[in-house]
């Protein structure tokens, strides 16, 4: 129906447009006749746009008119009834998103006018309100660059900058940090900026425009001021939108914005926050002062928990906070907690894959290496930690038996994840598979005590009484087993005994390049983000001094890289001297190195410079070499399974 009206419509308006035309075909001529009545089409807009003004917008303007003038007269009472009249239709009008309040837009013809008069006022009350008057509207009729809303507002009432609206003080905010770069680089005075930018973040902090505040007070080097106007109220936006900020801040601006989120809330109570803001920058002293200084137990537990849970154990003077962060106990929470939630009853693989929905077909069922080897694993995951299975921990289980070589292995390492951390109860049902007569099972069960002692701190020490004999077993199995077993159960602790009995590994370079690998591999996991020098050395040692064509040829070769990696874990610049240093390294495990150091430096930072760096770094692909029968071939010297891509490490 509305196509058809306007097909009608338009057919109507074509059959009358000649008749419209026949009718006004003589007026031009008559119009030509008399050029001198016609009128310039701003006058003509002008007056119409008077015309469409509403009576109370006609009386409106013609009070504004009239106040202008009063404004300008040199009697100092007239003058200032004139400008506080003015000042009460400005603050007083309403306005939307989509328009202008109508008293600045009559006053913007004026503004030339008043500006004119400001330095002529009658008296400094006067020059005070003039001054109100024009910074509000200097911020549509001000040149661009000038600032000239800022410089009114600094020659008028600073106080009460609020009532003049939240776009007013938004504008304001905009100029201020300029105005302040630009004193402070001509050695001028900042005071004033500094005392209105004071009365601006109160109003901002009120109206729940926190994000306003932080930029503000960033601009100008007073982000510490933020910490005045904090409560419990406002506290959670602050520091999510500083954490979020910090992201984008280049070091070391990015420790101070991180610290102001952790004394914010402290300032409120809010202990795990802090913790937690203290974890991310890396300041394990500031860890301990909060915990210390909190007196609530239970938060100061939690925080013991959350501490836990990364792996990280400061030197605690309570002895029960300290046994919450060595992970005593956690056997026992785990399992209580899987009571309650009903889960504690073991699941067989085929309750993941759902096996009993398919159709089967009368085809005898046969073992399969490969499947018996998935399920191996799914058992472990799916039972982890709850002591018990249907598979590897039932009475005369023939399970491990229907695997071959690393299937057997894996099985017996998979009893590490199933009694992970009862590490009393585990080692009895693990110690019987380190007598065994095959080395395959014997190393599954190194592995196994590594994985049952991961995240659990024993006094008695077992995993390093266990693993340290095998170490220098001469069966390769054995000897990485054990050397990764070390790695996974003190990962984290910076043990000194462990460094003792693994760097002379990775520094040999006539050991196996299997088993200084895995010892790279392993003093990375228990330094892990501790910068260590003589670590870091050793890796980088052994990667310039053994020969390039044996690290490319075995893809081992980059778990050199990821230990290294490791060191670095989260702390950003102080990776850039070995940064330097990999840069030395030639061929595409050189490459690998470098993507490996800065990603692990810069994890969980969201830094958005390295981010875009990895983007760029994925869109470059290393140009396909051609064999001699000109067929495509992998890039030159990739290392077996290693990426051939310069950026593939990211």
């Amino acid at each position: 129906l509305v196509l058809r009206g306007q097909v009608v419509g338009r057919s109507r308006l074509l059959q009358a447009q000649p008749r419209k035309m026949a009718v006004e075909e003589p007026a031009p001529a008559k119009e030509a006749k008399k050029p001198d009545e016609a009128k310039p089409g701003s006058k003509k807009k002008k007056a119409d746009e008077a015309d469409d003004l509403s009576p109370e917008d006609q009386a409106l303007k013609s009070n504004l008119d009239m106040m202008v003038e009063r404004a300008q007269e040199t009697n100092a009472a007239v003058q200032k009834a004139a400008l506080e009249a003015m000042v009460h239709e400005i603050r007083s009008s309403t306005s939307s998103m989509t328009s202008v309040p109508k008293p600045l837009k009559f006053l913007r013809p004026h503004y030339p006018t008043l500006k004119a008069a400001h330095p002529t006022c009658a008296s400094d009350e006067n020059r005070l309100l003039m001054a109100d008057v024009l910074s509000v509207l200097a911020m549509t009729m001000g040149a661009e660059g000038e600032r000239e809303s800022l410089t009114f507002k600094l020659k008028g009432h600073v106080d009460d900058i609020g009532s003049w609206g939240h776009e007013y003080v938004r504008n304001l905010a905009g100029e201020v940090g300029a105005e302040f770069e630009q004193r402070g680089a001509a050695g001028g005075n900042t005071g004033e900026v500094v005392h209105l930018i004071r009365q601006m973040v109160p109003f901002f902090m009120k109206h729940n425009a926190e994000p306003e505040a932080v930029d503000l007070l960033m601009e100008v080097d007073l982000l510490g001021d933020i910490l005045q106007h904090v409560d419990e109220s406002n506290c959670s936006r602050i520091c999510l939108y500083l954490e979020q900020v910090a992201r984008y801040v280049p070091e070391p601006e990015d420790a101070g914005v991180v610290q102001t989120a952790i004394s914010a809330c402290r300032k409120v109570g809010r202990v795990t926050e802090a913790v937690r803001y203290a974890l991310m920058a890396g300041d394990m002293e500031g860890v301990v002062e909060i915990i210390n200084s909190c007196e609530d137990s239970a938060l100061r537990k939690q925080a013991a928990f959350l501490l836990a849970r990364q792996q990280v154990r400061p030197d605690l003077a309570d002895e029960s906070l300290a046994d919450i962060c060595n992970g005593a106990g956690l056997s026992e929470h785990y399992l209580s907690l899987a009571k309650e939630l009903d889960v504690v009853e073991p699941k067989l693989p085929e309750d993941v894959y759902k096996s009993y929905l398919e159709r089967k077909g009368p085809a005898a069922t046969f073992d399969s290496a490969r499947q018996n080897l998935a399920a191996t694993f799914v058992n472990a995951f799916v039972n982890a930690g709850f002591g018990t299975d249907k598979l590897m921990l039932v009475e005369e289980s023939k399970w491990l038996y229907k695997n071959k070589d690393h299937g057997m292995l894996s099985a017996a390492a998979s009893l590490g994840a199933l009694l992970m951390w009862d590490v009393d109860g585990g080692l009895a049902q693990i110690d019987k598979f380190l007598y065994s007569t095959d080395n395959v099972i014997k190393a599954g069960a190194l592995l196994a005590v590594g994985v049952l002692n991961t995240g659990v701190k024993n006094e008695c020490d077992p995993a390093l009484a266990l693993l340290t004999e095998y170490v220098e077993n001469t069966q390769p199995a054995i000897k990485t087993s054990a050397v990764l077993g070390l790695g996974l159960a003190y990962i984290g602790s910076q043990r000194e005994e462990v460094l003792d009995l693994l760097l002379p590994i990775v520094a040999d370079t006539d050991a196996p390049l299997d088993a200084a690998a895995y010892a790279a591999l392993a003093l990375g996991l228990v330094f892990v983000g501790s910068c260590h020098d003589d670590i870091c050395q050793s890796i980088m040692g052994a990667l310039m001094e053994r020969p390039q064509a044996s690290l490319e040829a075995d893809s081992l070769s980059r778990f050199f890289c990821v230990g290294a990696g490791l060191l670095y874990l989260g702390r950003q610049s102080q990776v850039d001297v070995t940064l330097e240093l990999s840069k030395t390294l030639a061929g595409p495990l050189g490459d690998y190195c470098q993507r490996t150091l800065e990603v692990c430096a810069y994890m969980g930072s969201g830094n958005v410079l390295k981010i875009q760096r990895m983007m760029s770094l994925l869109n470059e692909h290393q140009e396909a070499t051609l064999n001699a029968d000109g067929k495509a071939g992998e890039g030159a010297g990739a290392p077996a399974g290693a990426p051939a891509a310069a950026g593939a490490g990211a």
